[in-house]
């Protein structure tokens, strides 16, 4: 799978440490990891759409090379389980993502080429995927994933709740290794962070910033708007 495709949410906290703001103590793990599905459960059903800005990192295990993207991310709920989802990268190369009804497409300016992905046969787990942290209920979750939390922290200066899932259906283990989220210690749980370990051991870090939640979009802020002359691919056809 497309491991980009979970920024658009992009997609998705062992030491003794307490930290200011955090609800309760690593010591109450368990305490703290139900009131964070809690606040899931909760904020899934206000959830219907999200803007932010956002920093992908690529971890290419066989190289150790890392490679850095900057944009903005856009995802909106049309309905239980379906997600429109954009990502505008403005460095180091402009590009644009879309993703509707299990059809990813990538526009690359600088060659004018519209490159369009049938993910189709990943069906209902590329739907999970995509939905993790924004939109999925807490309970939705647990069901899917063995959840845990690792550790209180503060990244980006604010303390966060690190959270695994390792998902529970062998399908899925195909696709994805593990998933870390770091979730606010109050408040709305939307992700901070989120790193996603696939079984090649490659990785992507996401960490999302100037997060609004439910804001208003244009009509026609998903689509993309295509310039004349451009060549369309389907790569894998």
């Amino acid at each position: 799978m497309h491991t980009r495709l979970r920024g658009l949410l992009v997609c998705l906290f062992l030491a003794g440490l307490v930290l200011a703001g955090l609800p309760a103590a690593l010591a109450g793990a368990n305490d703290n990891l139900q009131q964070v599905l809690a606040r899931m459960d909760k904020a899934a059903g206000d959830f219907k759409a999200m803007t932010a800005q956002v920093t992908y990192v690529t971890h290419t295990d066989v190289l150790n090379d890392d490679s850095k993207e900057i944009g903005t991310v856009t995802m909106k709920k049309v309905q239980s389980g379906e997600v429109l989802g954009r990502v505008d990268f403005t460095a180091p190369d402009r590009k644009t993502l879309t993703f509707e009804k299990r059809h990813l497409q990538e526009y690359l300016p600088k060659i004018n080429t519209l490159q369009v992905f049938d993910l189709d046969k990943h069906g209902e787990q590329l739907d999970k995927f995509l939905g993790i942290g924004f939109g999925t209920s807490g309970t939705e979750l647990a069901k899917d994933y063995d959840v845990t939390v690792l550790r209180s922290e503060e990244p980006e200066g604010e303390a966060a709740i690190h959270l695994q899932l390792i998902p529970r259906a062998g399908e899925a283990k195909q696709y994805v290794q593990k998933i870390e989220l770091w979730i606010p210690g109050e408040g709305n749980p939307y992700p901070l962070r989120e790193k996603i370990f696939e079984p090649s051991h490659d990785y992507i870090v996401v960490t999302y910033s100037d997060l609004k939640i439910n804001p208003p979009l244009d009509a026609n802020a998903m689509k993309l708007k295509l310039p004349a002359g451009v060549k369309i691919e389907y790569p894998g056809k």
